[in-house]
């Protein structure tokens, strides 16, 4: 990427003003602040580009405070990220133009067939299908990238600020929708209409008279009628960010890099109804993907654990265009709100994030706002612009990076393990187990425990410190590169995904998926028997039946008896299998099959999600030897008391390079662990940070949260 990555800097910095909400502070302060950035090591800012505060008249335009800043920042040797696009759920900035709304027939967002919307207040909202408001913000948005393109301080653009979009159903929303479906069923009504008619006859005599449904379910209006609602919503936010993406590209003669920041938590579930952001297509208009990394500021300290914390930083890196698969944190928590980072939690999650593959580090925010909401919240420096203590940790951590910006810039995970977490099964899924009425969720079945099921096919990895990537349709076609496939809550299935998952096996990998698996197809629709698509031939067994756990009888594993977790299926084999963990009464419980060069294997019951909420140590044991069967390997084994131990809350990092290789150890615990380390015998190893020796032949000690960085340098080949 042009000028983006350089051997000497590793990007750190802040969000700066101007802003796109809230008062700015005054400009006259702005040169003493870029000097205060310059010695606190920073070398990237972030500002807004805002079009309700630049064009405050129609065709009246006031740059003077972006332009201010960009002179300042060129003149400091500091590079400007520009957002240019979207925030939150607006196509253009936080908020249209006034002048829009009050002169012009534009159309709010109407959460709910019922719902009117009108712009008699002071806010106002513009529906981000509007032809109208869609030319004038992308007009807006070409004028701004031309304006600055030129610029010597622009090191690239962002096209949305932590994106998400609710349900319309305004009159241009519904036309689009209509013509998402010609689209989607090939202009053909009726097949669109003997989908949606699964649940009850639908009639609609031509395409305008179709119209959205208020939900899924019975009550609501059925299955594949939801499913594609929920997909087009997806689609409505995608396609925005793609086009905003495509018209920076058009309008910068340098082909400076496009990112944006999306929430911590929607580039691993993104696809929720009120979200509608859907990883595999969001990511295509980004060419390096960013994020928020917010883990104490809200209250999530609340709900995030070491695992989920990991989990979520690493989604990102599964999205990435980028070659090396890098990624940027673009909002990070620089001072107080709810709660605040530790000076060790802002060390400690800064080299997470860089064993994640994180080349960046933006705080939020640089110094106070001035008014409205988040006065005093959120800031970096002292209310006076001199720095604060936790400025002072940044300035240390930036010089640190950047010290090393060679080596960190490009050294990079190679996982073999991979999790399906397809958008598409993912959005059917929840379809399936998410009631919803009136754009509201009122049950929520996927959330209380199916998901449960993805997560504990990641965190039996990461317990066991195997680096891994989620497969979603974005990466789908890169397989290959893995030995292993987890394949959790995999209740439908499409021949796409059965092809692929067919083909690794074929090949030599290793699949392991538990049940419910493959029994509905794309539509939900079922065809008496599981698995569908060919699979039962991939897997060789078929099964025909299923039940509580209330019937079921314990499993025999090797190392003792467990029992099944909600529900049970018998596995009828086709053929003869390689081995097998069977029910206490004999029948078959674990199928492991021989395909091509390949094993598959098959569980009657939800291993991953029993994994995650109550593990058995006889199935623990035994799928912690299925996953490393399949020639997949730790990034360190960690050994205490002479053995090596899983799950210590201890996760290793290894990070790769053409020159060198990281180890991050870091110790999610509060409280000191001792262990081994156990790497390649025939490296030598260095602390990264303090220039010193490593030996590995002696226990080791990491302080609760700590962190301890070691590289080793290759030899040049002579």
């Amino acid at each position: 990427m042009k000028n983006f990555f350089e051997d000497s800097r590793f990007l750190y910095g802040a969000s700066v003003a101007p802003y796109a909400k809230s008062a700015d502070w005054p400009a006259e302060e702005y040169e003493q602040d870029m000097k205060e950035l310059e010695k606190l090591n920073f070398n990237v800012i972030r500002i807004f580009v805002p079009q309700d505060r630049i064009e405050y008249a129609e065709h009246r335009y006031d740059f003077s405070r972006q332009d201010a800043v960009m002179e300042l920042a060129a003149r400091h040797g500091i590079g400007v990220l520009l957002t240019v696009g979207g925030v939150f759920d607006n196509l253009q900035g936080i908020y249209p133009p006034q002048w829009l709304a009050r002169d012009y027939p534009v159309l709010p967002p109407q959460a709910s067939p019922g719902a009117g919307g009108n712009n008699s207040g002071p806010r106002v909202r513009i529906c981000l299908d509007d032809p109208l408001w869609r030319n004038r913000a992308f007009e807006f948005i070409a004028l701004a990238v031309r304006r600055y393109a030129e610029h010597p301080a622009v090191l690239g653009w962002m096209n949305w600020n932590e994106p998400w979009l609710g349900c319309c159903y305004c009159g241009h929303t519904r036309n689009r929708f209509r013509h998402w479906l010609k689209e989607r069923y090939r202009n053909n009504l009726e097949t669109m209409l003997k989908a949606w008619s699964t649940e009850f006859p639908v009639l609609f005599r031509d395409w305008d008279e179709v119209e959205p449904p208020q939900g899924c379910g019975f009550l609501y209006g059925g299955f594949v009628a939801w499913r594609d609602w929920h997909e087009f919503n997806q689609f409505r936010l995608s396609e925005a960010m793609g086009e905003i993406r495509r018209i920076i590209h058009e309008n910068d003669p340098y082909d400076r890099p496009v990112t944006g920041n999306i929430c911590l938590t929607h580039g691993f579930r993104g696809v929720f109804p009120e979200v509608n952001v859907r990883p595999s297509e969001v990511a295509k208009s980004f060419d390096i993907p960013g994020f928020s990394y917010y883990t104490v500021a809200h209250g999530e300290g609340r709900w995030l654990t070491p695992f989920t914390k990991s989990l979520y930083v690493d989604s990102f890196r599964w999205m990435s265009r980028d070659p090396l698969r890098r990624t940027l944190v673009l909002e990070t928590e620089a001072g107080p709100n709810v709660a605040m980072l530790t000076p060790q939690e802002r060390i400690f999650n800064n080299w997470l994030a860089i064993g994640h593959n994180v080349k960046s580090f933006v705080c939020w925010n640089y110094r106070t706002r001035i008014s409205d909401n988040q006065v005093a919240n959120f800031n970096l420096m002292r209310w006076n612009g001199t720095p604060s203590a936790r400025a002072r940790l940044h300035a240390e951590q930036a010089e640190l990076l950047s010290r090393h910006a060679a080596l960190l810039n490009t050294a990079c995970p190679r996982p073999a393990a991979a999790v399906l977490v397809s958008d598409r099964l993912m959005t059917l899924l929840m379809s399936s187990y998410i009631q919803t009425g009136d754009g509201r969720i009122v049950s929520n079945h996927y959330e209380d425990g199916i998901e449960n099921s993805i997560r504990g096919a990641f965190k039996a990895l990461w317990d066991m410190n195997i680096p891994y990537d989620g497969i979603s349709e974005f990466n789908l076609g890169e397989l290959k590169r893995y030995r292993l496939l987890l394949l959790p809550a995999v209740e439908n299935m499409t021949q796409e995904i059965a092809d692929a998952i067919r083909d690794f096996t074929a090949n030599g990998g290793t699949v392991i998926a538990e049940s419910p698996f493959a029994f509905k197809d794309g539509n939900n629709m079922f065809e008496g028997y599981a698995p569908i698509c060919g699979l039962e031939q991939v897997f060789g067994v078929t099964m025909y039946d299923r039940e509580g756990r209330e019937t079921a009888p314990a499993m025999e594993y090797p190392a003792g008896k467990a029992p099944c977790f909600f529900y049970w299926h018998v596995l009828e084999p086709a053929g003869e299998l390689e081995a097998t963990v069977p029910y206490e009464d004999g029948r078959c419980a674990i199928s492991c099959c021989r395909f091509g060069k390949g094993t598959a294997i098959l569980a009657g019951t939800e291993i991953f999600r029993q994994y995650y909420e109550s593990p058995a140590a006889p199935a623990v044991e035994w799928l912690r030897e299925a996953i490393l069967a399949s020639g997949v390997a730790r990034n360190a084994e960690l050994l205490q008391d002479g053995r090596c131990c899983d799950g210590t809350g201890i996760e290793v990092c290894r990070l790769f390079s053409d020159s060198a290789e990281l180890c991050i150890l870091l110790n999610h615990n509060r409280e000191p662990q001792k262990f081994r380390l156990v790497l390649e015998r025939e490296k030598e190893w260095s602390d990264l940070v303090a220039g010193t020796p490593a030996p590995l032949d002696q226990e080791l000690e990491l302080p609760g949260l700590g962190v301890r960085v070691l590289q080793h340098r290759f030899v040049a080949k002579q």
